[in-house]
């Protein structure tokens, strides 16, 4: 009887803890609306991949990282896995999963603002006007130098839970979000006092992936196999239409008419495979799809 309970035990046991835990980050904010979408399509992930890889948990942290700080604590194994945009110090230094988290929709830049300051931005006409404001970006962000790179004036802003907070002081005119985040965070009940202009777009390529420490090889192996073969079959398109935070984006000929502000991005790697229709909307043909 006694070896008998001494199995069942093990057996318990090891099923408790058969779940290998990938850690995470927690949401930086209550702002931080898009934090779900990376979730869900990693946990999807770790899902399709679970006959060949055994079951995997993704459990948060309860600590929210800078981009900086996020990446450095890979290596210390307090994260797993960190979602982030790309550039080529990022690239060289850890493992990265070149399969872009949003097709592509990252690098569409819809500008928020204080709903009070619509007059302004309805009489901007060209570029050089609205690079006469000042928007807000993450310190580390690789968004904050392109835009600098492309003659845009920037305040530069360490934690995401003071971007609106900086808003609202007027300490920046506008704030440029991906146009797969911005309907999502606008629609948080402290984000009553904010707008997207959707007649004016900041476009420039870029992807964000998901990072990993170079020893996590495993781990890197069966993310970069599950999303590669989400994107072969069709499915990270269909989950950026269908997922609650992004599906408001569709479609996108609802900006037909937008001035479209397109932007150079110099941090941009050799390698990132920007003419592989499998990895990002055709954002052309997707404006003007009726």
């Amino acid at each position: 009887m006694r070896i008998i309970l001494a199995l069942v035990t093990l057996l318990c046991c090891h099923q408790a803890l058969s779940a290998d835990p990938v850690l995470i980050q927690s949401p930086q904010s209550e702002d931080d609306a898009s934090y779900r979408y990376y979730v869900d399509l990693i946990s999807q992930v770790l899902s399709n991949t679970q006959d060949e890889y055994g079951e995997a948990k993704l459990v948060e942290t309860g600590s929210s990282y800078t981009q900086h700080r996020g990446l450095s604590v890979l290596d210390s194994g307090q994260i797993s896995v960190f979602w982030a945009g790309t550039d080529p110090k990022r690239e060289r230094r850890y493992h990265v999963v070149r399969v872009p988290l949003m097709a592509g929709l990252l690098g569409i830049r819809v500008p928020v603002i204080l709903a009070s300051q619509h007059h302004l931005f309805q009489t901007l006409d060209n570029e050089d006007q609205l690079k006469s404001l000042t928007a807000c970006q993450g310190t580390h962000w690789p968004d904050t130098d392109i835009l600098e790179k492309n003659g845009y004036q920037v305040e530069k802003v360490t934690k995401f839970e003071s971007m609106y907070s900086m808003l609202r002081q007027g300490r920046c005119d506008y704030f440029p979000r991906g146009i797969g985040e911005v309907y999502a965070e606008l629609a948080h009940e402290s984000n009553q006092d904010m707008m997207a202009i959707k007649n004016l777009l900041l476009i420039y390529p870029m992807p964000m992936y998901i990072f990993l420490s170079k020893g996590n090889k495993q781990l890197a192996e069966r993310l970069t196999q599950g999303l590669n073969v989400m994107a072969e079959q069709g499915e990270i398109f269909e989950f950026v239409r269908q997922h609650p935070a992004t599906q408001g984006v569709f479609p996108l000929a609802q900006y037909n008419n937008a001035k479209q502000f397109k932007l150079t991005n110099h941090l941009l790697p050799d390698t990132t495979e920007l003419d592989n229709p499998l990895l990002w909307f055709e954002i052309e043909s997707e404006f003007e799809a009726k």
